[in-house]
């Protein structure tokens, strides 16, 4: 008997040891609460003043994911813009995969004067490859120097 108490009691020794050495591979944390709450509804236009309207605001100098394929799988870390050494504006944008497969987007950004006017036309599409729980960086720069005051990125999956 007290063999048999000694055997369970090493096994069940072992068997806490195992648990602690579940390796727990490295992975961002996409944490989608308050995403959608950060987003307003916008007034209708003038025909009805005040009244609610059904589409979300997309700010300017931020990413917009305009794919509800993608919208759930997708985090966006951080976007900033800087002045090059030339003038012209550059986007830098860090998405999240928060999905446990591979993703394929694109982006493209468009460009708004001080009257928040397009300053350029929009730039074509670049596609991100993004493994799964991983993150990549999008980059856009204007052509436009002075002109360039604002700047809003989509991103899609690829088509």
């Amino acid at each position: 008997m007290k063999k048999f108490v000694m055997a369970a009691a090493g096994l069940a020794g072992i068997s806490a040891l195992a648990g602690c050495a579940q390796v727990q591979e490295p992975a961002p944390i996409c944490s989608m609460a308050g995403i959608s709450a950060q987003r307003q509804l916008v007034a209708l236009p003038a025909a009805a003043p005040g009244e609610p309207s059904p589409l979300l605001e997309m700010p300017l100098n931020s990413v917009s994911i305009t794919d509800f394929n993608v919208i759930n799988k997708l985090f966006v870390r951080t976007v900033s813009a800087q002045r090059t050494p030339t003038g012209t504006v550059k986007v830098i944008s860090q998405i999240i995969n928060c999905t446990d497969y591979p993703l394929n987007i694109e982006g493209r950004t468009q460009f708004y004067d001080q009257a928040q006017a397009p300053s350029e036309q929009v730039s074509a599409w670049k596609r991100l490859n993004l493994a799964a729980r991983t993150s990549n960086t999008y980059t856009e720069s204007s052509i436009g120097t002075k002109n360039v005051q604002y700047y809003m990125v989509e991103v899609r999956e690829t088509r």
